[in-house]
């Protein structure tokens, strides 16, 4: 059962990655910059022939003027803080604007100019495909000051999507590996005095670690792709902190309420009793004793069943938080491919995931994690 999930988990990460790859490629054949052979790629400088200046007027002395301006780039209306524009005059005597389209850097300038290119790209950052926009160079504030120009802009090479989809699937594949092989299971039982542990034990799978490792790794792996891609080293957004301390939290605190003494240690006692009567029985009852060892060490009965069950069976506090836990997720991916960046999660995205994860606490508080014998106990 293990195995089948890393694989198929495993197959559809490498989809993704084959799939960005493909994007990238048919991104790279789309043209319309004029004078060049492919769209511009965000990072690459770009560069505007704003043609003859009026009959009458010298060109260097226009350039000049207009470099005392302090211009920026405009892209689809949106002022892109930093990128000053430079203007000089071609052989031909035409004005010629040149600015930086650059989407690297840490800091508030960069976040704000990648903030302004997804603006300008209507909210969706394309990075394999290219998108036709009216630039030109205006003021700061906002405005332009010179004809617009129709450009194909592209949010990213593909020689950086490749490299961010390889370095996301192996960060991803790295937390994979982690929740199956190692940290995502509860903490091993104490064995009991008298009842050997089941040669293999291997307890169940816990709820808590698997949101703790589902988050670090969302986290992590987005961090490294945006990384490759922009070179900045300060996009975690505040609402990113904010809910990873409420999934650690959370992770605590089920830690600990797994440790407490509870109504569980007794029922693991009588059961290890009627081991123990089972096992001295003339002959013993092997049925008996293994029904108490499953009870006493109890089992992973697979991914699902163990997230989403207890003694009892299974539970809606922990399905509520389960499919939250993966949709939130889900879209906090597609937010970063989207937007190139970490999502500012929203206050009441922030209080539902808390309400969520109180929710799911509450319950377990009460939860029953050992069956009650039903026969005698000796």
């Amino acid at each position: 059962m293990r195995r089948t999930v890393i694989r198929t988990i495993f197959g559809a990460v490498l989809g993704t990655v084959l799939t960005a790859v493909a994007a990238c490629g048919a991104g790279a054949q789309t043209t319309s910059l004029p004078g060049g052979d492919g769209p511009l790629v965000l990072g690459q400088p770009l560069t505007l022939v704003l043609g003859a200046p009026p009959a009458g007027t010298d060109c260097t002395a226009q350039a000049t003027a207009m470099n005392a301006q302090g211009l920026v780039l405009v892209a689809n209306g949106q002022a892109i803080p930093g990128a000053r524009a430079s203007f000089a005059c071609s052989a031909r005597g035409e004005l010629v604007g040149t600015a930086s389209t650059s989407i690297a850097g840490s800091g508030d300038e960069a976040a704000q100019r990648r903030a302004a290119w997804q603006a300008a790209f209507n909210g969706f950052f394309s990075l394999a495909g290219a998108k036709t926009l009216p630039v030109a160079f205006g003021p700061a504030t906002g405005g332009i000051a010179t004809m617009p120009r129709m450009v194909s802009i592209q949010g990213a090479s593909e020689r950086d999507l490749g490299l961010a989809a390889i370095w996301f699937a192996l960060v991803a594949s790295l937390f994979l590996f982690a929740f199956f092989r190692h940290f995502g299971r509860t903490d091993t039982i104490t064995p009991v005095a008298g009842v050997p542990m089941p040669a293999g034990y291997r307890a169940p799978y816990s709820l808590a670690r698997f949101q703790l490792l589902w988050w670090s790794g969302i986290v992590t792996s987005s961090y490294v792709g945006i990384l490759t891609v922009t070179g900045s080293m300060d996009t975690v957004t505040t609402g990113t902190m904010a809910l990873m301390g409420i999934v650690g939290g959370t992770s605590v605190l089920a830690a600990f309420q797994d440790r407490r003494p509870s109504d569980d240690d007794d029922r693991r006692r009588q059961h290890a009793a009627a081991y123990q009567a089972a096992a001295a029985a003339t002959p013993p009852d092997r049925a008996a004793m293994a029904a108490s060892l499953d009870e006493i060490y109890p089992p992973s009965q697979g991914l699902l069943p163990d997230l989403l069950s207890d003694a009892a069976g299974y539970n809606i506090h922990r399905l509520q938080l389960l499919a939250w836990t993966m949709v939130l997720g889900i879209t906090f991916l597609y937010e970063v491919t989207r937007t190139l960046g970490m999502p500012e999660l929203s206050a009441n995205l922030l209080a539902l995931t808390g309400i969520s994860n109180g929710t799911y606490f509450g319950f377990k508080m009460q939860e029953q994690q050992v069956a009650t014998p039903t026969g005698p106990v000796a």
